[in-house]
């Protein structure tokens, strides 16, 4: 898998809260394997990846080693971007370090993944920073504020969910 900065990444994680993302995806109908989404920002001093992930702890930095080496991984690196839409999403991926977790959206998603319509009068509107994410509504974003093509459901990104990615970059959403 050839990522580079700004690449998304749709992985799977273990825990409850991962069985719990992929039980919703597979209620939807869309791609279960999967249940977390993280940016790829940074090569370190031995080579090696890094990116960061919305989680429950807040934004923070990740070794993605693990998750390259995953047969589950899949990726939106054949998404075509410019050096500029690639370095918007990394700054402003680094700018929300530490943004806390939506925990309201993760709701309003569990919500949705048993029927329930979206709650789009709750989705963000303008180009303001969130100041609360889960994994793959900050990848919706900083997509958004980069002006790169990302998977729905929602106009502002803040009900995107892991699945939605993994779908979209299965069929290349982009093209």
């Amino acid at each position: 898998m050839n990522v580079g900065v700004g690449d998304v990444l749709a992985v799977k994680t273990g825990g409850i809260g991962g069985a719990l993302i992929r039980f919703g995806a597979w209620l939807r109908g869309l791609p279960h394997g999967i249940n977390h989404v993280v940016i790829a920002h940074h090569l370190d001093d031995k080579g090696a990846l890094i990116g960061l992930e919305g989680r429950p702890g807040g934004v923070g930095w990740v070794d993605m080693r693990d998750y390259l080496a995953s047969p589950a991984t899949v990726s939106n690196a054949d998404q075509p971007k410019t050096d500029e839409q690639r370095y918007t999403v990394a700054k402003h991926a680094e700018a929300m370090l530490r943004a806390p977790y939506d925990w309201p959206a993760i709701v309003a998603d569990a919500g949705c993944d048993l029927g329930l319509p979206s709650p789009d009068d709750l989705d963000w509107n303008g180009n303001a920073a969130p100041l609360h994410v889960v994994c793959s509504s900050y990848a919706a974003y900083l997509y958004r504020i980069a002006g790169l093509a990302r998977p729905g459901p929602t106009k502002g990104g803040r009900f995107v969910q892991p699945a939605d990615w993994a779908q979209w970059d299965a069929k290349k959403g982009w093209q």
